[in-house]
């Protein structure tokens, strides 16, 4: 484990979109990923029912609020077990994920395999498929096999 790691702070991030939608076993998959990477976790923010679709999302912004506040001099990650956990829409995901980029984190995902699909997100996954983060706000994607 580097000194970086060791100074990793991880905020779980999840959603459930109906009632028959559990993020257990997600949240146990971040947390496992996280617990491998030798990252601290913070906590664990889900939306549920509507709140969870709409771009506005009370537990996503609370848990921005909890970067902000508790990342002052640490490397501070969005843990989500795949793309679709912040948005299945390509624009909301993008949106949200550069609220989190705002207060100095990053976005990662355990299953890349639902990449976010526009050009300029396709380029930085090939430049970022190492899993280092080349500086603040930078997207993390966590790649085991070939680039396309």
């Amino acid at each position: 484990m580097t000194n970086d790691e060791s100074k990793t702070l991880v905020f779980i991030y999840d959603r459930e979109v109906t009632e028959k939608d559990s993020a257990d076993e997600r949240i146990l998959t971040c947390r496992q990923y996280a617990r491998e990477q030798g990252w601290t976790v913070v906590g664990q923010w889900v939306d549920r029912g509507s709140n969870a679709v709409a771009l506005r999302r009370t537990i996503w912004n609370g848990m921005i609020a909890a970067m902000e506040h508790e990342g002052q001099g640490k490397r501070i990650v969005c843990l989500v077990a795949n793309w679709h956990r912040i948005a299945f829409d390509d624009a909301a995901r993008d949106t949200l994920r550069q609220t989190v980029s705002h207060v100095g984190g990053a976005c990662v995902a355990v299953d890349d395999e639902v990449v976010p699909s526009t050009p300029r997100n396709v380029a930085m996954r090939r430049l970022h498929a190492s899993g280092e983060q080349l500086g603040p706000g930078t997207t993390l994607v966590r790649h085991d096999g070939a680039t396309a």
